[in-house]
């Protein structure tokens, strides 16, 4: 019974599945066709338009073809030596006689003459005619009914330049003579009801195409398609495309069928004199499409039910698959273990119904894995890999679990009582792991374990995921001491450094956007002259919530590491362009600042270009801005840097090497690089073994800048005993606590005016 009641609310599930189908796929036929069927509508509208565009090109083709005639006319005229506005008169008159015009009359000062030197009444002129006379260029002033003869005629008004007699010539060329050239071409996509070419006004000029309408009585293709689509929306939007000279199209009734009214404006220096306006028949165009749209709905629909057969049998199939790929994520076939995807599922579960227990989730890594793989080979490693799995199948307690992560890292999870109890398991796993192994080559190498270590709380929500990436935070921390053999805790310090780093990253770019870090600028005092030495420019960051300033050192070397130093060096060096700028446009003394440069900065692809281009657009004279290179970087690349510095002195930069003796100092260095300053690190003026030893070294160095004709500058001066001793050296500059801290913009120009403008 049970079978049979599951058995019908299957065929039950089935049967509205397949309605459900069938509903979407009428309501997809529908959508289908109703979309089509706009699609044929826009598709009918195009060719028509086509159609009537091409009609109305070779129209315009016709119309600039008797306006090069006109222009030859007019320059013929011009060729001829006249002397008077008689012979003037006469000779275009004589002229005339050989072209095609029916009358010719010019302009001068505003005037309009026959041939026979007489005014011509200006009130009964075409204004076309008379705003193109004022023009200077040819112009096509349309169809012109000449109201004194009753006749219609196609005007072109040339200028001529340099006439003594005439400003303007306009000759009137017959409407048939201009018209009659044109031919519709034949189109094999539909064959149009009507084409005809009208004025602006919208008389018919020309009916290139009629199928049986009755024009004659209307003579205006508007008073026809007022009686014939009973439109007026259309038809003032049709007077507008006209008047601008654009073409569109517009799907119309007639006689109960749709048509398609196609309008193509002719426009010509200001004015809209022509249009072709067609019309068609909407099957006529799409007709054979829609029959075949209707077949292919038919082929659609079986189409349909077999791929819903085959969605079906594909979806069984995604299924089956995605259940083998979920396997094999969570399960390593090569060691037959547990994958660390299982790891944590499995781990949380534990976690969970264990609260009042305490865990350890444990990363522990094989140390240099990728070398002891190349040397030991692939399948002694995997031999290995099998032994510590198989050592923590028997270590393992219960509700403890493992898995593998891949490139030589197993993750566990451990109970513990206290501290001292677990390192002693990990003492063991240290151990179990520090063995000899003979590698390919005969030698022996050691294999050995590192790894992090995650503490687990009774209330903590933190994912085991989470707790995996944190123990393995611990494990890279290589500035904090070990806790168990060669394993770390993730601690309180580990926490605040982690949290303060995911503080930093997650700010920097909102930091930068609001301005938030400021640029601070340290005076610089040439103690041979006691005057001013300009400034180095420093950063902080600024923390509104607190009013206080974060030190650069918790946030450049971790900038450095994720490259947004390169965003900052720019930042701040802007900054510096701008403050140097305005000092300029202030009238105000300005001095040279020095510009820390990373190595980061320094190597990327666009740093000689923006900081050459942000100079300039600044416009900083040559000589006040310094780049500060690193000593680590000028130690790492002579050659690059070397070339960096040549470009940058070939554009008005100083150059300095900063932190000079900070560990890599070379006479190398001094020699290879043309640098314009060295700045000594605070070492050379640090206590040593002997006041003796430390002012011989401190006294080579400087005199041996000084020899390479450089600047030599000492920082972190913080006494006058130091100062009188650098100054007695032949130290040229220093900076350093004893002269100024860094000061705020404002500050640093109050300490300038306070100390040497009084």
């Amino acid at each position: 019974m049970a079978k049979e009641k599951n058995s019908r609310r299957f065929q039950s599930v089935v049967i509205i599945v397949v309605c459900l189908i069938s509903v979407v796929l009428v309501g997809v036929s529908a959508a289908i066709l109703a979309e089509y069927s706009r699609s044929m509508h826009d598709g009918a509208g195009v060719i028509g338009l086509i159609n009537s565009d091409t009609a109305s090109d070779v129209f315009r083709e016709s119309i600039d073809n008797y306006k090069a005639k006109a222009e030859k006319f007019a320059k013929e005229v011009l060729a001829d030596n006249y002397t008077s506005v008689e012979d003037f008169s006469f000779g275009i008159s004589r002229r005339g006689k050989s072209t095609e015009a029916m009358f010719i009359r010019y302009f001068k000062g505003g005037i309009e003459y026959s041939l026979s030197n007489q005014p011509y009444d200006m009130t009964t002129e075409s204004k076309q005619v008379i705003v193109g006379s004022r023009m200077e260029v040819s112009f096509c002033a349309g169809i012109i009914e000449d109201r004194q003869y009753s006749i219609s005629a196609v005007a072109y008004c040339i200028p001529l330049k340099n006439c003594a007699y005439a400003d303007c010539i306009v000759l009137y060329y017959p409407v048939d003579t201009v018209v009659g050239s044109v031919e519709l071409p034949e189109s094999s996509d539909a064959k149009s009801q009507i084409t005809t070419i009208c004025s602006q006004a919208g008389e018919i000029v020309s009916l290139l195409r009629n199928n049986g309408y009755d024009l004659q009585q209307h003579n205006n293709i508007y008073e026809f398609l007022r009686k014939t689509i009973n439109d007026k929306v259309t038809i003032d939007k049709i007077k507008a495309i006209v008047e601008e000279g654009r073409s569109d199209y517009f799907t119309v009734t007639v006689s109960g069928h749709d048509n398609i009214l196609a309008v193509s404006g002719i426009r010509e220096h200001g004015t809209t004199p022509f249009a072709v306006i067609a019309l068609y028949k909407a099957d006529d165009i799409y007709s054979a499409a829609y029959s075949t749209f209707t077949t292919l709905l038919g082929v659609f629909a079986i189409f349909f039910v077999v791929l819903i057969f085959l969605a079906g049998y594909f979806i069984f199939s995604y299924r089956a698959s995605e259940r083998r790929i979920k396997k094999l994520k969570e399960y390593n076939e090569i060691l037959d273990c547990p994958s660390d995807i299982m790891f944590q599922r499995v781990a949380t579960d534990i976690i969970a119904q264990n609260r009042g227990s305490q865990f350890a989730v444990v990363v522990v890594d094989i140390r240099h894995f990728d070398y002891m793989t190349d040397h030991l080979g692939s399948d002694q490693m995997i031999n290995e890999l099998k032994r510590i799995r198989d050592f923590y199948l028997r270590y393992l307690q219960l509700k403890e679990t493992y898995g593998y992560a891949g490139n030589g890292r197993f993750v566990l999870l451990f109970h513990y009582r206290d501290l001292e109890t677990l390192g002693s398991r990990i003492k063991l796993l240290s151990n179990y792991l520090g063995i000899s192994k003979t590698a390919k080559s005969g030698e022996r190498i050691t294999l050995s374990a590192y790894g992090g270590i995650y503490l687990t709380s009774s209330d903590s929500t933190v994912s085991v995921e989470r707790m995996i990436d944190m123990a393995i935070l611990a494990e890279n921390a290589a500035k904090y001491p070990f806790d168990f053999e060669s394993f770390r805790l993730y601690n309180e310090k580990l926490h605040s450094s982690n949290a303060m780093n995911e503080y930093i990253e997650v700010n920097m770019q909102s930091a930068l956007d609001n301005k938030l870090f400021k640029v601070f600028y340290q005076p610089k005092l040439n103690i041979e002259g006691n005057r001013p030495d300009g400034c180095e420019a420093l950063v902080r960051w600024y923390n509104p919530e607190t009013g206080e300033y974060m030190q650069p050192g918790l946030f450049l070397p971790l900038f450095e590491e994720n490259r947004f130093i390169v965003k900052l060096d720019k930042y701040v060096y802007e900054q510096v362009c701008i403050y140097i700028a305005t000092k300029a446009a202030e009238h105000s003394t300005i001095y040279p600042v020095s510009v820390n440069v990373s190595r980061i900065t320094a190597t990327d692809s666009d740093f000689l270009n923006y900081y050459i281009a942000t100079k300039k657009k600044y416009n900083i004279p040559d000589g006040f801005l310094t780049i500060e290179f690193t000593e680590s970087f000028a130690f790492e690349d002579y050659e690059q840097l070397r070339e960096t510095v040549n470009v940058l002195h070939s554009n008005g930069f100083m150059c300095s090497i900063d932190d000079f003796g900070s560990g890599f100092s070379s006479y190398n260095l001094l020699k290879e690089l043309p640098m314009d300053e060295i700045k000594l690190d605070r070492f050379f003026i640090d206590k040593g073994i002997s006041d003796e030893r430390d002012f011989k070294v401190l006294s080579s160095v400087i005199q041996l800048g000084r020899g390479l004709k450089m600047k030599v500058t000492q920082e972190g001066v913080e006494t006058k005993a130091q100062m009188d001793m650098l100054k007695k050296l032949g130290c040229n500059v220093i900076q350093g606590f004893y002269y100024s801290r860094p000061l705020v913009e404002h500050d640093y120009d109050d300490f300038l005016k306070r100390k040497f403008l009084n």
